[in-house]
Order: C-alpha cells, then sequence, then structure tokens
C-alpha cells in the first residue's frame, strides 16, 4: 500500500502539473471562461493518456481502477477547498490543484491496491462528507448571496426611482419590472402572467412630455396635443402609438400597439404609491 502511495503520489504529481495551469487560470480576475476551457479540455486529453501510461509503467495495482477513483477523489475535494478559500490567486490555486491531484492519486492508488475493508470505508464516508457539506454550505452562500442582491436593489431603487405604478391598466397585468439607467422605471404589462408583453411604461422622476415626444418624432409621426400635459405621437406602419404625460410631477409614457388613445389616458390617469420591494419582486421573484 505504502508503495503505491508513493507511485501514485508521482502520478498526481505529473496530473496537476499538467491540468493546474489551465484550472489556475479561471481564479484570474475578470477572465472570459470560454477563453481557458478549451485549453482545460486539452489539458485533460493529453493528461488522461499520459496519467495512464505513467500508472502502467509505475506497476500501480488496478491503474484504470485507480484513475476513475482519483478522478471523484480530486473533484470532490476541489468542491471542498473551493468552499474554505473562494476567491484565491493564480499561483495558490496552481500550488493548491497540484497539492490535491497528488493527494488524490496517491489516495485512489492506495485504496485500490488494498483488501483491508476500514480504509475504503473511511474513505466513502469522507468523499460523502464533503459532497454533503459542499453541497449544503453552497446552497447557504447561493441563499446570503440572493438576500444580499435583494437587499442591494431594493436599496437601490428607493434611492433613485420613482416609486410609483399607473393605478389601472385596462385588461393586463404587471409581468416585468426592469429600469433604464438609474432614474427610469420601466414596467411591462401583458394579458395575463405568462402572456408576452404588449403595453409598456416608463416613469420618470421628471421632465417635460412636449420635448419628450418630439424626440420621437424622427422615427415616428409629428406629436400632437391630447389634453393638458399630455402628447401623442404614433407610427403608421403598426399602429404603435406612445403617449407622453405628465402625472403627479412625473412625466409617463405608455407605449403600446394594441391600446387605443382613450386607454393610454386611462394609463396615465393616474399613479399609486408602491414600495421598492413590490418593485424587487417582479425584478427577482423569489421562490415559493
Amino acid at each position: 500500500m505504502k508503495r503505491d502511495l508513493a507511485r501514485g503520489g508521482g502520478v498526481g504529481l505529473v496530473v496537476g502539473g499538467v491540468v493546474g495551469y489551465p484550472v489556475s487560470r479561471l481564479y484570474v480576475e475578470d477572465v472570459d471562461a470560454y477563453t481557458v476551457l478549451p485549453l482545460l479540455v486539452v489539458a485533460v486529453a493529453v493528461v488522461v493518456p499520459v496519467g495512464v501510461l505513467l500508472a502502467v509503467w509505475l506497476r500501480i495495482i488496478r491503474p484504470v481502477r485507480s484513475g476513475l477513483l482519483a478522478v471523484v477523489l480530486l473533484v470532490v475535494l476541489k468542491d471542498a477547498v473551493d468552499l474554505v478559500v473562494p476567491g484565491p490567486g493564480p499561483r495558490l490555486a496552481f500550488a493548491g490543484f497540484v497539492g490535491l491531484a497528488v493527494v488524490s492519486c496517491a489516495g485512489a492508488a492506495a485504496l485500490a491496491s488494498t483488501e483491508a475493508l476500514m480504509p475504503r470505508v473511511v474513505a466513502a464516508v469522507v468523499v460523502c462528507g464533503c459532497v454533503v457539506t459542499t453541497a449544503t454550505v453552497e446552497h447557504r452562500r447561493t441563499e446570503a448571496w440572493e438576500r444580499r442582491l435583494r437587499a442591494d436593489t431594493v436599496a437601490s431603487y428607493e434611492k433613485s426611482l420613482p416609486l410609483v405604478v399607473p393605478e389601472v391598466v385596462p385588461g393586463r397585468v404587471l409581468v416585468q419590472v426592469w429600469t433604464i439607467g438609474d432614474d427610469v422605471l420601466a414596467l411591462d404589462y401583458a394579458r395575463g402572467r405568462r402572456s408576452e408583453a404588449d403595453v409598456f411604461v416608463r416613469i420618470s422622476a421628471g421632465g417635460d412630455p412636449e420635448k419628450a415626444c418630439a424626440e420621437w418624432e424622427r422615427d415616428f409621426g409629428s406629436c400632437r396635443p391630447a389634453t393638458a400635459d399630455r402628447w401623442f405621437t404614433k407610427k403608421g406602419a403598426n399602429g404603435r402609438q406612445v403617449l407622453f404625460a405628465k402625472v403627479d410631477g412625473r412625466l409617463v409614457e405608455v407605449d403600446s400597439a394594441v391600446l387605443g388613445p382613450d386607454e393610454a389616458l386611462v394609463v396615465a390617469g393616474g399613479l399609486r404609491a408602491v414600495s421598492a420591494e413590490y418593485l424587487v419582486d417582479f425584478e427577482h421573484p423569489r421562490d415559493g
């Protein structure tokens, strides 16, 4: 068993050295993963036959079984270490991966060669424990990240967005919330939760509806007043029209090819206050 430990460690040193570099590139800040993954695939494709040949050459008992077990151990240990050290630098990632490859290959060679039950049981317990712990910790980290994202988004909405929505959009329900820049609230409405949005409302903290309408004249038609502080422009090709209105000091744009002028005026008829949490729930819906 000791002999296989040493020989397996030698194979692990080669495996870790070949695969460790492309793996370490994945930990470079702001790296585009797609530029590294092909290199990683090539490294693995090269190291698999090399590892098998080394195992045979070094006369490791059951080289194929050792190789398969080494891969399992290496993946499990790497995932576990990533949780403990979530953001290592490339050099530390390389050194760590080489070390894990040595441990994994040495352990796999020793386990494959022994007939004793206890080492196999201990190894199985360790692997299962690492898998369960890794999955649990990763799940909790994901939940914590989602809570932080939600809190940050709520704070951002409260800081810069007008927290209002139209009192009513005839025959439509709110299906999506997003933002344009930092200060324009965009609301998408559809006939039902699963339907495609066909009414689009944008609300800004302030602005002049006549000037806002004039900016659309090049791609649409000329602007025409509807009522006080309400202006229309219409694209004749598809019937799409945009209403610009000043409501409670805010600029409201109602953009749709399905609403008539009267219905668009209803949408811009009044606003109701909502909380930032209400809007965030549409942008980042929570399960359950």
